[in-house]
């Protein structure tokens, strides 16, 4: 068992995850058609970046939190190691997971278990 604390922000994303309230889409941070999010779209939507395409796609390309400055300015204020939440190894990292049709329940609990595959720090430093 890690030693890990979270931090305040690191918290809300987890239980906001297992809350049920989003709905989960893939290859997107938000996507308008179906009002579905991805588990870092969440990250996004909890931290106030407003949901306009905008900010949530750069391009045609699948989206992570490289997509604005604002959802950059998610990724560093919960700590999360990269653009995609965690390593740079896609299938292991928090977009992959989401891309791979894992739940967000089953990522929350991910979270919960190995937080320091996906962020830098917590609440310690």
């Amino acid at each position: 068992m890690s030693n890990f604390i979270f931090t305040k922000d690191q918290l809300e994303l987890i239980e906001a995850l297992e809350s049920g309230k989003y709905k989960q889409c893939t290859n997107k941070l938000y996507d308008p058609e179906t009002g579905g999010f991805c588990c870092l779209g969440v990250a996004c939507v909890i931290n106030g970046v407003p949901i306009t395409n905008g900010y949530y796609r750069r391009s045609r390309i699948p989206q992570n939190l490289g997509a604005s400055s604002k959802t950059r300015a998610v990724r560093d204020k919960l700590k999360l190691k990269s653009n995609m939440g965690a390593t740079f190894n896609f299938s292991t990292s928090l977009a992959g997971l989401n891309d791979s049709d894992y739940s967000f329940k089953f990522i929350a609990k991910r979270l919960r278990e190995s937080p320091e595959e996906f962020f830098t720090n917590g609440a310690e430093s």
